[in-house]
């Protein structure tokens, strides 16, 4: 099982489109929401295709 995974970069007009099992976000610490809980600071996290899952969403690059 696979999920679409979109990217929107900054400045383009079309985002990237991919299919993945699985997505890694990296970088500096960062916090996120999952089933209602927030967690972190953390510099890297994966998340895992589930059936059923719902999305994922990033905030933009500042």
């Amino acid at each position: 099982m696979d999920a679409e995974v979109v990217v929107h970069w900054p400045g383009e007009e079309r985002p990237i489109r991919v299919r993945a099992r699985a997505v890694t976000v990296s970088g500096a610490d960062f916090h996120y929401r999952a089933d209602a809980l927030v967690g972190g600071p953390v510099r890297t996290r994966t998340w895992t295709v589930q059936p059923g899952a719902w999305r994922l969403r990033l905030p933009r690059q500042e």
